[in-house]
C-alpha cells in the first residue's frame, strides 16, 4: 500500500535497532498505570508497596535528569513525567528495604529491621516475574539505547511523523499478551494525546485512531485495573480530542462489548450487517429517533453493504462498500476446497516450536 508504514510491537527476539520496531519502556507509563501492572490491591502491604514504589520512581527519574544536566525538566517534573530510568536499580533498593535494611533499636548500640522488612516480598517477586517474562521483550528490555534521555523523540517521531505526505501507520499488536493489551495500546492513546496537547497550534497535524477490534481493549465490562487504565486514555481522546487534532474511530464486530460512554461520542456511525440482537440494540440506540424503521435493516443487509448515518451524510443511506483491492489476510478460510486439497506435508511439528519460541 502506498504510503504506509507497518509498525510492529516488540516481540520476544526482536532488539531495539531492527526496523519498524516499537519498544514501549517501562519508563513511559504513568505511574497509574505501572502500579496497575506490578502492584495487587489485596496484599495487606500494598499501600507499603505504592508508597516505596512512588518515591523510588521520584529518585531515581530525578537522578537522571542531574545527570543529563536538564535543570529546567528538573524543576518541573513529576512522577508521571517520561524520563528514563533503571528498573534494575529499583529493584535493587526494593531487595535492600525488604530484607537488609536497619534501624537504630530500643537500646543503644544495637539495630533492628527496617520499617518495611518483609512487606516488599511478594511485590518484588511480580515485579521480577515480569522482567524475566520473555513476552514483555518491549516493555522491559533493558538495552541502553533504550534508557537513553532523546530516545523517546525518536518513538513519537515514528508514532506521529507522516511527513509532508498523506500517511498511513498500522501498529500490530499480535505479540502483545492478551491481558495486558487494554493497558498498553491506551498507552499508545495517551502519549498521541500528550503529545498533541502540548504541541504549538500551528504545528499540530490531525491524526485519526482507528481502533480495530475495539471490543478487546475499549470493553464496556471492567475486569480489572488495568482495563481501567487503558480505558481512560481512549475516553478522554473521545471526549477532548477533536481540540487538539485527534479523531478516535472505533471498529468493532461487538458493539455490545464496546464501551458506551466512547460510543457515545461518536458523531458518525457505518454499520454493517449484525445478527446479534444485543449488538442490534445498541446501534439502534445510538441513531437517532426519527429514523423510522431504517434500523431494522441491520440483520438483513447483504455482504459490503451498511448504513451511514451521521454528520459525514446528509440524509441516512444505505450504501455498497468497495472490495478492498488487497484482500486483508484476514478473510476467511474456504474450508470446503482446503479439504479436498491433497497435502503431503504436516506443519505441527514446525508450529509447536513456533509456539515454545514465540517465534515463526
Amino acid at each position: 500500500m502506498p504510503n504506509t508504514t507497518l509498525l510492529k510491537i516488540a516481540g520476544p527476539s526482536d532488539k531495539p535497532t531492527d526496523d519498524n520496531i516499537i519498544f514501549l519502556p517501562y519508563w513511559l507509563l504513568s505511574y497509574e498505570e505501572i502500579e496497575a501492572l506490578l502492584l495487587d490491591r489485596s496484599d495487606s502491604n500494598a499501600p507499603n508497596q505504592s508508597r516505596t514504589l512512588f518515591d523510588l520512581i521520584i529518585k531515581h527519574k530525578k537522578e537522571q535528569l542531574e545527570k543529563e544536566n536538564k535543570q529546567d525538566v528538573l524543576n518541573n517534573f513529576t512522577v508521571e513525567s517520561p524520563i528514563p530510568y533503571k528498573i534494575s536499580d529499583v529493584l535493587d533498593e526494593l531487595v535492600f528495604k525488604d530484607k537488609d535494611e536497619t534501624q537504630p533499636g530500643a537500646r543503644a548500640g544495637t539495630t533492628k529491621a527496617g520499617p518495611l522488612h518483609d512487606k516488599l516480598t511478594r511485590f518484588i517477586q511480580r515485579l521480577k516475574s515480569k522482567r524475566a517474562d520473555k513476552r514483555l521483550n518491549f516493555l522491559f528490555n533493558a538495552d541502553d539505547e533504550l534508557l537513553a534521555y532523546d530516545w523517546f523523540v525518536s518513538l513519537i517521531n515514528k508514532l506521529l511523523d507522516f511527513g509532508n505526505e498523506k500517511g498511513l501507520k498500522i501498529i500490530d499488536f499480535s505479540e502483545v499478551p492478551s491481558d495486558i493489551l487494554p493497558l498498553i495500546t491506551g498507552l499508545i492513546g495517551r502519549l498521541t494525546f500528550s503529545v498533541q496537547q502540548w504541541m504549538e497550534d500551528e504545528k499540530r497535524h490531525p491524526i485519526a485512531l482507528f481502533c480495530d477490534e475495539a471490543h478487546l481493549y475499549i470493553p464496556a465490562n471492567l475486569k480489572g485495573g488495568m482495563e481501567e487504565k487503558g480505558l481512560q486514555s481512549f475516553e478522554r481522546i473521545a471526549k477532548e480530542g477533536r481540540k487538539y487534532g485527534i479523531s478516535l474511530v472505533v471498529i468493532s464486530q461487538r458493539p455490545s462489548d464496546v464501551n458506551k460512554t466512547i460510543l457515545s461520542q461518536c458523531g458518525n456511525f457505518i454499520a454493517m450487517r449484525l445478527t446479534n440482537p444485543d449488538d442490534q440494540n445498541v446501534i439502534k440506540r445510538l441513531f437517532p429517533d426519527n429514523l423510522g424503521d431504517f434500523s431494522e435493516l441491520l440483520p438483513i443487509l447483504d455482504i459490503g453493504e451498511s448504513l451511514i448515518v451521521g454528520d459525514a451524510s446528509l440524509l441516512p443511506s444505505r450504501v455498497k462498500i468497495d472490495k478492498p483491492k488487497i484482500q486483508p489476510s484476514s478473510a476467511t478460510i474456504n474450508f470446503w476446497d482446503e479439504w479436498n486439497k491433497e497435502k503431503t506435508e504436516k506443519g505441527i511439528e514446525q508450529a509447536v516450536e513456533a509456539l515454545r519460541k514465540q517465534q515463526k
